[in-house]
């Protein structure tokens, strides 16, 4: 990498590992998913041959390890939380992610049709299995909770919840004899 490029490099990573030290796994996948933004579009033979390299990594540990799909090309703030090492994470590539994020394990971020994808604003919260999905913009600090569907724009220090739980009745063909 050239001296600007690796120094923004561990700029990066250095923001991203007291949120991640926990975790190697998510210290990794933050490093790795670092790299390829850094190298995405420098020109020249040594950003081009690392590319190679990060692709091999990014085949081997997000994808088919970690099972998440970041990528490169997507444009991501200092401070990225990645609690579970982004296990089952994917995002758009022209997705646009604020500072100071948090992705928990299956989130999606991603189109409903030819749409434009979701801009992700500082300081927000996406919880486990949540998807923000089309032209849907998060604002500063708003909290999206697990397995929320965001399809409409949520205000700054929003949070935005999936309704309460509600048990129905099995069907009377379905109760057990003596019940």
């Amino acid at each position: 990498m050239s001296a600007s490029a690796w120094k923004q490099w561990l700029e990066l990573v250095r923001s991203d590992y007291p949120l991640n030290r926990s975790s190697r796994e998510s210290v990794l996948t933050s490093a790795v998913w670092r790299m390829g933004q850094v190298l995405h579009d420098r020109p020249g033979a040594a950003p081009f041959l690392l590319r190679r390299v990060h692709g091999v990594l990014d085949q081997v540990w997000v994808r088919n390890v970690i099972g998440a799909e970041l990528p490169r090309s997507v444009v991501v703030g200092p401070g990225l939380t990645l609690p579970h090492a982004a296990r089952g994470v994917i995002v758009h590539p022209d997705a646009r992610i604020g500072a100071s994020v948090t992705l928990h394990h299956r989130v999606t971020i991603g189109v409903r049709n030819t749409e434009r994808p979701p801009h992700i604003g500082d300081g927000v919260y996406v919880g486990s299995g949540a998807s923000v999905l089309g032209p849907v913009d998060l604002g500063a600090g708003c909290k999206v909770g697990a397995n929320a569907v965001v399809v409409k724009d949520v205000p700054a220090g929003a949070t935005v919840v999936v309704g309460p739980v509600r048990v129905l009745p099995a069907p009377a063909a379905d109760v057990p004899a003596g019940s």
